[in-house]
This record gives C-alpha cells, sequence and structure tokens, in this order.
C-alpha cells in the first residue's frame, strides 16, 4: 500500500514538474505574430522620385530644385506654371529650362470668361499654346466647381457642357489635367471647435465652404461637387484626368479605389493628403496601391512663395519654417515605404493623430514615385550630366 502511495505521488510530481516547464518554455518556443514595428531609424529607398504637384514661382526656381534634389526629388511638375500670351508661363518655362529641365510646368487658363461667345476659341488657343511653349499638362484649380461666379449668381460647375470642347481638347493635345475639386469633407461642415480641422480653418476662414456664400445663395455640398467631378471624367473619355490630393477624395478610400476601377483615363496623386490616408488600415491601402501600381502617382503640394515663404502641404496663420522641410519629407516617405505605425504626420495642422506606414513593395514604390509620372506625361528625368 506504502509503494503504491509512493508511486502515486512520484507521478503527480512528475506532472507537475512537466506543467511547470511548458507554462515557463512555451512563451519561448512557440510562433508568434511580429510585434508591430514602431518607428525606426529611417533611411529612404534609393529611388528617383518625381513630384507631380509643387508650387513655386520663377524666382524661386534654382532655390527649389535645390531643395527637392537634398530631399531625394529628381524631377518635379509645377501647378503655378501661368497662362500663356502674357499670363507667365513663358516666364515659367525659361525659368523652368535655366535649371536643367530638373523642373517642369502645367499651365492654366482662365475659366471667367465661360459666358463669353468666344470662349471656346480663346480655351482651345490658349491650351495649343500651352503646348507650343512647352508646358506638360493643365492645372485646374478648386476655383472650378467653388469659386467662377456666373451672371445668374451659380457656380460654374465642373461637368458645364460649355467646357466639354476645351477639356477634348486637352485630351488630343495629350495633357493630362491635374485637377483639384472640392477640399477636405472637413471644410464642408460647420467651422467650430468639434470640427477635426478647426485649426486650419481658424487660420484661413475663407477655407470655410459651409453655409451661405457672400451673395446669399448656398455653397455646394462636397458630394455635389466631387458628382461633377466624377461626371465630368466620365464624360471626356479620351482626356487624361490626374486627380488631385489622392482623388479629391482621401476621406474615402474606396470611393477612389471604385473611380480608379471604373475609368481608366482616372489617375490619382497624393499631395497633402498623406495625413488624411495614413489614418486609414494600412493592410488596405496597401492593397490599393498595389492594385492601381501603374495609376497612383507621388505629389506633396510642396509651396514656394516670392518671398521665401513655404507652404508644406497646408500652413497655419503663419507660413512653415524652411526649418521643417526635412522632417516634411521624411514622415511623407516613411509612409509609402515602411510598416511603421503611430508615427507623425508631415503636416500637423492637418490633424491630431498618428498615421500607419503601408509599406509598398520596391517595384509598386518605383511605379509610384516615377515610372507612372514618366508615362502619363511623357517626360524622363534629365541624366547627371544633363543638368546644369
Amino acid at each position: 500500500m506504502e509503494g503504491t502511495r509512493r508511486i502515486w505521488v512520484g507521478l503527480a510530481v512528475l506532472a507537475a514538474s512537466i506543467v511547470l516547464a511548458f507554462v515557463v518554455l512555451w512563451p519561448r518556443l512557440a510562433p508568434r505574430e511580429p510585434a508591430p514595428r514602431g518607428p525606426q531609424p529611417f533611411v529612404r529607398a534609393d529611388l528617383p522620385r518625381i513630384d507631380v504637384h509643387v508650387h513655386v514661382p520663377p524666382s524661386r526656381t534654382a532655390d527649389a530644385v535645390r531643395i527637392f534634389a537634398e530631399q531625394g526629388v529628381s524631377l518635379a511638375i509645377n501647378a503655378s506654371g501661368g497662362e500663356p500670351d502674357g499670363g507667365g508661363l513663358e516666364e515659367q518655362i525659361a525659368a523652368s529650362n535655366a535649371v536643367g529641365h530638373r523642373m517642369l510646368d502645367y499651365c492654366n487658363i482662365d475659366w471667367s470668361q465661360v459666358e463669353d461667345e468666344g470662349f471656346v476659341a480663346y480655351a482651345t488657343h490658349a491650351l495649343d499654346r500651352c503646348r507650343e511653349e512647352g508646358a506638360v499638362g493643365l492645372k485646374i484649380y478648386k476655383a472650378l466647381g467653388l469659386g467662377y461666379e456666373l451672371s445668374d449668381g451659380s457656380l460654374l460647375a465642373i461637368d458645364d457642357a460649355r467646357l466639354d470642347p476645351v477639356f477634348a481638347h486637352a485630351g488630343e493635345l495629350g495633357l493630362p489635367v491635374l485637377i483639384h475639386s472640392g477640399d477636405p469633407q472637413a471644410f464642408f461642415r460647420p467651422p467650430t471647435p468639434d470640427n477635426e480641422r478647426y485649426a486650419e480653418l481658424s487660420a484661413h476662414p475663407g477655407w470655410s465652404f459651409y453655409g451661405l456664400r457672400e451673395n446669399g445663395l448656398p455653397w455646394p455640398s462636397w458630394q455635389e461637387v466631387f458628382d461633377q467631378f466624377e461626371r465630368r471624367v466620365a464624360r471626356n473619355p479620351g482626356t487624361h484626368f490626374l486627380g488631385a490630393h489622392f482623388g479629391n477624395a482621401p476621406e474615402e478610400p474606396e470611393t477612389v479605389a471604385r473611380m480608379l476601377e471604373q475609368y481608366p483615363n482616372l489617375y490619382v496623386e497624393t499631395a497633402a493628403r498623406v495625413p488624411e490616408m495614413g489614418r486609414f488600415r494600412a493592410s488596405r491601402m496597401r492593397e490599393i496601391f498595389v492594385r492601381f501600381h501603374d495609376r497612383i502617382l507621388f505629389g506633396t503640394d510642396f509651396q514656394m512663395g516670392s518671398r521665401g515663404q513655404y507652404v508644406l502641404g497646408s500652413s497655419g496663420s503663419e507660413p512653415d519654417p524652411p526649418s521643417r522641410i526635412p522632417f516634411f519629407y521624411e514622415a511623407t516617405f516613411r509612409y509609402f515605404e515602411t510598416g511603421d505605425r503611430g508615427f507623425a504626420h508631415p503636416t500637423p495642422i492637418q490633424g491630431d493623430w498618428t498615421i500607419d506606414g503601408i509599406a509598398l513593395p520596391h517595384d509598386v514604390l518605383a511605379d509610384f514615385y516615377a515610372h507612372n509620372a514618366e508615362r502619363l506625361f511623357h517626360i524622363t528625368i534629365p541624366a547627371p550630366e544633363d543638368r546644369r
């Protein structure tokens, strides 16, 4: 009896030892999911970059290309090219040529003449001149849809039929249309402290599109303006549209993905919207970038004023100091190139939150940073020996 008892006690001790060893050793032996990767020392990818959306005046062109080179941008396309025939385009093209074509330019046209009998003749001739002078695209500001007031007090809509021949002619000339339609959705909501973009709206009250316009008529909703943009893309299948600021709908990446699927003439770029994109699930954003790897382009909306001011995505009541430029670019590249989680986005005034990187594959990054722009605009990055 005593022997049996000793056997059972021994077995119990052995079992307890096995359980204890399992508890101690299992955490070390069991396969584990990798912990989220926090911010690490960042080394940007060794890839050429074309920024398809900057704003630089002629007098700052040389300074701009120096900054771009320091920050890893090989070539930039200037959205503030100006209008032809005395509207600044010739001056800007000359400034860009003087820096070895490390900057190229969009042109602009005046939509306020739309009610004039000769508008179509004016606009199509202006586009001809843009191409002759060397512009690589047409830039359209958000004033189309939100700024040009017609004689009846209404706003000129993006999809107004009177504009059809102009957009068609841009397609015939092979001029891609960089188009900014609408603005952040928060700008169409009450500019009160609970608005997440309240800091920007407080610094720039004119950025609010909530309530009534000065003439007493209501502002259109964000959705109304966006629908105009979509109808315009649909109406001109022979024209390549480059939707600014992540297709004018960074708050709705699924809407952007739907449009990219539906309209093969639509491309999008990322200028000034990394803070918004970075709020979404990184894996889903990565899927969108990979799926449409040939139609999403790199842009920043980097801006320089003629008197030395900088705007890095957006600004408060004062321009950004130049000391913020390296951080702006590093945070931007970190979003696209790493899987870091919870790091500061490049434009703090756009919102008090952190973002998660999407770690794009190398071949997707190469398309995104440069190849897509080269194909869309029919351009090449100048070789080192061509840069003056």
